[in-house]
């Protein structure tokens, strides 16, 4: 084989593994539980801990949240952009709250009904301990956040559906 062959050759099995990579990833991701969707949210999101702001990152907002409520969360931030302040969410919706912990403890996730595969109880600490109702929906890309409930007044959709001025 020749230097030119065997380069060629390494080249073509590097990009090959590094496809096969991504593919079982995708495919893990795909296949991940409702559960560990959510878990995988809270590891992400960690205000405490200087987390960016990803709430106008249409790349990660798609990678939790259904179409219809990134869309929402776009415009959401287009206002605050326009507006050069607070729109519709004056809060953080995964944490339901303004302030936070450095650390956020006692994460516990349960499906609000058996037969009920779309709904799911959060229980956290951060700041006292709060419970959230997550409705999912299983998309090709997986699992995805359509709507949180909060304990007092209306979901994170209703919030992020009225209208901007």
């Amino acid at each position: 084989m020749t230097t030119l062959q065997n380069m060629t050759f390494r080249h073509a099995l590097f990009i090959s593994l590094i496809f096969t990579t991504a593919a079982c990833f995708g495919a893990e991701t795909q296949k991940s539980s409702p559960e560990d969707f959510i878990r995988s949210l809270y590891r992400f999101h960690q205000p405490g801990k200087e987390t960016p702001d990803w709430f106008g990152d249409k790349r990660t907002l798609s990678k939790y949240f259904d179409k219809e409520l990134t869309a929402l969360f776009l415009k959401n931030a287009e206002c605050e952009k326009r507006e050069q302040g607070v729109c519709n969410l004056d809060f953080d919706p995964i944490y339901d709250a303004q302030d936070f912990d450095k650390e956020t403890t006692n994460l516990h996730i349960a499906a609000v009904a058996a037969g009920q595969s779309d709904l799911f109880n959060v229980t956290f600490t951060n700041l006292g301990t709060r419970t959230l109702v997550y409705r999912l929906t299983k998309t090709p890309s997986g699992w995805r956040i359509s709507d949180i409930k909060y304990p007092e007044g209306p979901s994170l959709k209703e919030i992020l559906s009225r209208e901007i001025k």
